[in-house]
């Protein structure tokens, strides 16, 4: 399998910023509950602009996600209103490199494979401390 990388980067208005940012979590986790989602994350930049980078078993799982009732009802026709550019890109992911992350008790950095999901590892390979996630 070679995993489908889609990236989808918008710039919004200050007032379209104010009316997505309900939506955000809800996004996510539609996005990730999608058939063939293999990861789901946000990225925000200075200047209101946003990332979105999902990667995908295959372009029948992209499928799936444009033709899910949350994005079609309330994305779609809220990015035309909220956002002032857009941009979609998909590209093959040809080669993955494993995550990791480092322990905050021990110290150790910890891999994981494929490398994929932001919630892995979960535990510390030397000390089996919870590794947590930043938040910003």
């Amino acid at each position: 399998m070679t995993p489908l990388l889609v990236l989808a980067e918008f710039v919004f208005s200050e007032e379209g910023e104010a009316q997505f940012l309900p939506h955000l979590e809800r996004t996510l986790a539609e996005t990730r509950a999608t058939e063939g989602c293999l990861q789901a994350v946000v990225w925000s930049r200075p200047g209101r602009r946003y990332q979105f980078s999902t990667l995908w078993t295959d372009a029948a799982a992209v499928k799936r996600w444009v033709d899910n009732e949350f994005h079609r009802s309330v994305l779609m026709p809220g990015f035309r209103k909220w956002c002032t550019e857009g941009c979609f890109g998909e590209y093959r992911l040809e080669q993955d490199h494993r995550r990791a992350r480092k322990c905050a008790a021990c110290g150790r950095w910890t891999q994981a494979l494929p490398g994929w999901d932001e919630a892995r590892p979960a535990d510390c390979s030397r000390c089996g401390a919870k590794l947590e996630q930043e938040r910003a």
